[in-house]
């Protein structure tokens, strides 16, 4: 009987608790508001929106109001749609509000309550296309300037296949006016292939390749639900600065974007919340090198800890661990940034305690470090990091080419020539492996540059992190010239 009275009191607290109202904005001592401020939280709401494809096509844009309650504890209950727009976007308003659990809770009498809050979510118009029966179709001046299906200076055609969230599921086919029909001059196959990653087994990437088996265009990762993980610009099969990840709730994890001369970092936490901005300067020339500028940091509780370039950062990040590499472990790290730099002693450690690091940056230039994995040795070192080196140099990895690599015949009768782009890994004892042509010229000609590559295996020195010897992927270019 005892239990039964308990059971019973338990549920009518639950249900009193359930039934606590939520109150309006003017009956607060202070409102509730995105911790980040608006600002943050209108980027955030922008660069996590799609705009459904058949509403981007008409280049209209439109406003969905939507209503939620913030809770005492800052997270976000009760959403709803108060005014609609179209029925897709009320859906993908609804989904990007939801993500957004980072909010300052409404006060009043000294106590943290639940507050009803109404905003608008705007999908903003865009230059407009024709999509027909799940084909996205782009007509282009001679210069690839965008322009319109009937214009006289159309001369060509641009036909992609995509589903309404913009996802590739075939083909893009580019045509050539001639002669006033349309003929095809080129096509990015759909090609879909597993994606390798210690964090997802069921990976997969998807997107379009060019004749050379190279990435062209926007290229996914997909988990195995069909959820966006990554999204990345690639330009003849190499990676571009327009680069967008997400976390496995589908909120944009980090984007990077490519400003012309510079490259800007946003990064978020799980919750919405603003994580840190930084940017990083392009090399003026192949000498002067990228310089890394942090702008701001805040934690998880939304306090902002770097202001200006200025202040105490801690991050942290799923990694795998070195004492079971079937497992997984936070990799934390702590320091002090001054004018945008790294200042001072930086530490970072594993909390399975399989990793640590300690180093000691002067105005963000590193000075040396130690470190220690597992029950290894502690390892001290001067330089952060060393990329693999042939033996001897550059100078004698160009004497190498220039004494091994033969011409093909065909090719130089043809009068064939470019530059073949070969990568490969240089494992921790030097050697050699997954070798793969990045980007070719002619099959012969990549061959060849295939075989100078895999006969430089035990020639090199491996790289280093931190001083422990590591596998590096090594991008090299080889030149076939007649002149």
């Amino acid at each position: 009987m005892n239990f039964q009275l308990l059971s019973f009191l338990f549920l009518f607290t639950l249900s009193a608790l359930a039934q606590t109202p939520a109150f309006q904005q003017f009956e607060v001592d202070s409102a509730a508001e995105p911790r980040c401020g608006t600002a943050f939280f209108n980027t955030f709401i922008q660069t996590n929106l799609r705009k459904p494809v058949s509403l981007e096509a008409k280049g209209i844009g439109g406003t969905v109001i939507v209503n939620g309650v913030v809770e005492p504890n800052g997270t976000l209950s009760n959403v709803a749609v108060s005014r609609g727009f179209r029925p897709d976007c009320d859906r993908e308003a609804l989904r990007v509000f939801s993500l957004f659990n980072a909010w300052k809770p409404a006060q009043k009498a000294g106590k943290a309550v639940r507050q009803q809050i109404t905003i608008p979510i705007v999908f903003k118009p865009n230059v407009a296309f024709t999509y027909l029966n799940g084909k996205r179709i782009v007509f282009f001046t001679k210069d690839g300037k965008a322009t319109n299906a009937d214009s006289t200076l159309a001369q060509f055609k641009q036909v992609s296949q995509v589903d309404s969230t913009g996802l590739p599921t075939g083909d893009v086919v580019v045509y050539e006016a001639k002669n006033k029909k349309w003929k095809e001059y080129y096509r990015l196959v759909f090609t879909t292939e597993k994606y390798t990653n210690p964090f997802c087994n069921s990976c997969q990437t998807i997107g379009n390749q060019n004749i050379r088996k190279q990435w062209q265009g926007d290229v996914f990762v997909l988990d195995g639900t069909g959820k966006r993980i990554r999204q990345t610009y690639y330009d003849e099969g190499s990676p571009t600065n327009t680069d967008v990840m997400y976390y496995p709730n589908s909120l944009i994890a980090q984007k990077k974007a490519d400003t012309g001369d510079r490259v800007n970092f946003l990064k978020w936490y799980a919750n919405g919340q603003i994580e840190q901005i930084k940017t990083l300067d392009k090399p003026k020339s192949f000498t002067t090198g990228t310089l890394e500028q942090i702008v701001a940091v805040w934690d998880s509780t939304g306090k902002q800890t770097v202001i200006d370039g200025n202040g105490y950062a801690t991050y942290q990040e799923q990694v795998v661990s070195n004492n079971d590499t079937t497992k997984h472990t936070i990799f934390v790290e702590k320091g002090t940034y001054a004018a945008g730099v790294k200042q001072g002693i930086w530490k970072g450690y594993y909390t399975d305690g399989s990793f640590f690091y300690e180093e000691m940056y002067e105005k963000g230039i590193f000075q040396g470090g130690k470190s220690k994995s597992n029950q290894g040795d502690t390892l001290r070192y001067t330089q952060l990091e060393q990329v693999p080196e042939f033996q001897g140099g550059m100078a004698e990895l160009g004497k190498f080419l220039s004494t091994n690599l033969s011409y093909p015949v065909d090719a130089q009768r043809a009068g064939v020539q470019g530059r073949v782009f070969v990568s490969f890994v240089v494992c921790t004892d030097g050697t050699l492996c997954d070798y793969e042509i990045l980007k070719g010229v002619q099959p012969d000609v990549d061959q060849e540059a295939l075989r100078v590559v895999k006969s430089m295996n035990g020639k090199w020195k491996p790289g280093f992190q931190r001083g422990k010897a590591v596998r590096v992927k090594y991008n090299l270019p080889i030149n076939f010239s007649l002149h």
